[in-house]
């Protein structure tokens, strides 16, 4: 039996449920650079998938096994082969997502501790 690995942005369901939403955002808060990476990961797989469903759209030759339960193999076919391509490497596209986006990420306090240090000692106020 293969491995399928999963990650937690794949885990995490549709976007547009609150839920899942949350959990993506307690993920992303506690590992921003593990998030975004499988941020990356997740749009290169769509989009390899929306690539493959044009190709096969534009290469479309009817036979005598077109139906629809063969299309929905050849679309969940479809889907796995960019999800390894993804996983392999893909186009890039993956890396150079998480260059530029990595550059918008927040450093953590515990990183670079310096910062925190070079704070003055502010007054308390009570209200």
């Amino acid at each position: 039996m293969p491995i399928i690995s999963t990650t937690p942005i794949a885990d995490a369901g549709l976007a547009v449920d609150p839920k899942a939403l949350s959990n993506l955002r307690a993920y992303a808060a506690k590992d921003p650079q593990g998030a975004l990476k499988d941020a990356a990961r997740e749009f290169e797989t769509l989009f390899l998938d929306m690539m493959m469903k044009s190709m096969r759209t534009a290469a479309s030759g009817r036979s005598m096994l077109d139906n629809e339960g063969s299309r929905m193999f050849t679309g969940l076919l479809d889907h796995e082969f960019s999800r390894k391509l993804a996983d392999q490497g893909g186009l890039g596209l993956a890396d150079l997502l998480l260059k530029q986006l990595s550059q918008l990420v927040p450093k953590t306090p515990e990183a670079d501790t310096s910062e925190v240090k070079k704070l003055p000692n502010l007054p308390i106020r009570r209200a």
